[in-house]
């Protein structure tokens, strides 16, 4: 129980790190609600997930794999903000992956 809540906690860490800029920028509400569940279900979900044992490599794979789909309608909206969540995405990835194997594993 106590690895679930570090992992939500790392998550939520995440999420607010990620939806910050997009709050300040005035985003849509939408893109804010989904980038801030994607980081919480990822900071569940990198921990319990060993693709490879390098545990920051570990979550740059999984975040990408997980943020892949919606890649797409973010390239269709915004062709250029798709560099934007793809540098967010492994640096987020990988800090999960690393805070996850220090505090949890």
């Amino acid at each position: 129980m106590k690895s679930y809540l570090i992992s939500l906690l790392i998550g939520l860490i995440a999420a607010i790190v990620d939806i910050t800029p997009m709050i300040i920028r005035k985003m849509d509400k939408l893109f804010i609600v989904s980038a801030f569940f994607v980081w919480v279900v990822l900071g569940l979900f990198i921990p319990k997930i060993n693709l490879v044992s390098v545990s920051f490599l570990n979550g740059i794979i999984v975040s990408i794999l997980f943020v892949l789909p919606t890649a797409f309608l973010i390239y269709k909206l915004d062709p250029n903000g798709l560099l934007i969540v793809i540098v967010t995405t492994i640096l987020l990835g990988c800090a999960i992956g690393f805070f996850s194997n220090l505090f949890i594993r």
